[in-house]
């Protein structure tokens, strides 16, 4: 539909071009007809020129609201905790002002809260009202957009206004929205809010990321992430998928982590924990595209599969890899070779040119066996084969947490100042905020063209 809309905005953008040829060449000497040739030779011009632009601009909006430190998910964690305070503490005052109808001198003390009472349904309506706008800038986004060129590009600007205000509605809200708790955060902060002591001065940025090894998919691996300040702290562990995807528990691909501090990955299978690379990353430094999925990387692992079977080698060694079907063979020198597994998960071990030792590991619900493998003599390639089998392995018992959740969660909000924090935090920036995105959309659409604000005048 979205192909339809553009491809119809094109050729009205041709239309209008004609159409100013067709009256620069009439034969009627009238002015006031011979203007509108012109201006719509203009139009064709200025409207084709937006057309064929808007595709890369509505796409990299996206990316921009990325490095700014915005994000959809973001945007998700905010307005959810601002509704469910909103909704939790309205049901609060509801309660106790009905508990004080019961009690002598309580409708005194139900006057103080009415106020509040009014304020907190003003708030709820607002944020119906701003999650309306986010559904239809994230979900139909893109269609009104295309609905707006074909406005914009009707001859004799019919609906140049309206198509005007569509473009920059769009653009300036798929940006303005995703940003939104990134500048609510910073003039909170600014006002001497305390939101939550050290992860607030952090910032918050999400990332697509994937674990590989030697180019191949980190699975079932659980990734922890720490910052580092005299020691490692740890703010969140997340676990890879089967494509090597590090998923958060809250947000899908999507992961959260500080915008101002480097973040230390490691990558943790059957209790063996790896660096991964780039180590530390710097989510300050990224470069964002709609295509690019940032890579953390091990050179250490051998083999891994979905039934928690490890191959390794040491930091020094020298190891190389393959698989026929359910057999696996490394070849190497220098350091060690580990494997680990579930019991019952491997078995057919041979070897030439290596020590043998073994034993038992235990990791959360996990448990298995582990054999190490020395090389003999450092000078010689050693070899190394096992058979995987297709064994039952019981589900990872961990409680996974989110950086995001620990630093805009509901339990931050408890503190004394909870008061300032909620008109601050929740009602005033955004509502100032709010305006201003309005008033940068009706600017935009005038510099578009339109003349008028029709939503501005009403609101």
């Amino acid at each position: 539909m979205e192909n339809f809309y553009y491809l119809l905005a094109i050729n009205l953008s041709l239309l209008t071009f004609y159409l100013g040829v067709l009256i620069y060449a009439l034969p009627i000497p009238e002015r006031g007809i011979k203007k509108w040739s012109s201006i719509l030779i203009k139009d064709s011009i200025l409207s084709f020129i937006i057309i064929i632009s808007i595709y890369f601009i509505y796409n990299y909006m996206n990316n921009f609201a990325n490095s700014l430190g915005g994000s959809w998910g973001y945007f998700d964690l905010w307005f959810s905790n601002a509704i469910t305070l909103s909704i939790t503490t309205k049901a609060l005052l509801m309660a106790l002002s009905s508990i004080l109808t019961k009690v002598p001198l309580g409708s005194q003390m139900a006057s103080i809260i009415s106020p509040m009472n009014d304020a907190l349904t003003a708030e709820i309506l607002f944020l119906a009202g701003l999650w309306g706008i986010y559904f239809i800038v994230s979900s139909l986004g893109q269609t009104i957009l295309m609905i707006g060129l074909v406005l914009y590009s009707i001859p004799f600007r019919i609906a140049r206004d309206a198509g005007a205000w569509f473009i920059s509605f769009i653009l300036v809200f798929s940006v303005g929205l995703q940003i939104m708790p990134v500048f609510i955060t910073n003039i909170a902060e600014s006002s001497g809010v305390n939101l939550n002591n050290q992860a607030i001065s952090m910032g918050l940025t999400f990332i697509n990321a994937k674990a590989t090894y030697r180019g191949n998919p980190l699975k079932n691996s659980l990734i922890y992430v720490y910052t580092y300040n005299n020691s490692y702290n740890q703010i969140a562990i997340y676990k890879t998928d089967d494509k090597g995807n590090i998923i958060s528990p809250s947000y899908g691909n999507e992961i959260s982590l500080p915008s101002q501090l480097p973040s230390y990955f490691f990558s943790v299978i059957d209790g063996v924990a790896f660096k991964l690379y780039p180590f530390p990353l710097y989510p300050y430094n990224l470069s964002f595209s709609n295509s690019q999925e940032y890579n953390l990387y091990t050179d250490n692992i051998l083999y891994e599969n979905e039934n928690y079977t490890l191959a390794f080698e040491s930091n020094n060694g020298n190891y190389n890899s393959f698989t026929n079907d359910n057999l696996v063979y490394i070849y190497g020198s220098s350091g060690f070779v580990e494997i680990r597994a579930i019991d019952n998960c491997i078995n057919n071990i041979s070897y030439s040119n290596f020590a043998e030792s073994n034993g038992t590991w235990n990791y959360y619900n996990l448990k298995g066996i582990y054999y190490v493998f020395t090389p003999i003599n450092q000078n010689l390639t050693s070899y190394l084969k096992f058979k995987i089998n297709n064994c039952m392995t019981p589900n990872l018992n961990i409680k996974y947490s989110d950086y995001a959740n620990d630093y805009l969660g509901i339990q931050n909000i408890l503190t004394p100042s909870i008061l300032e924090y909620f008109l601050l935090y929740y009602i005033t920036i955004p509502l100032i905020y709010f305006s201003l995105l309005i008033s940068i959309t009706y600017g935009l659409a005038r510099l578009l063209g339109g003349r008028r604000g029709i939503i501005p005048r009403v609101i």
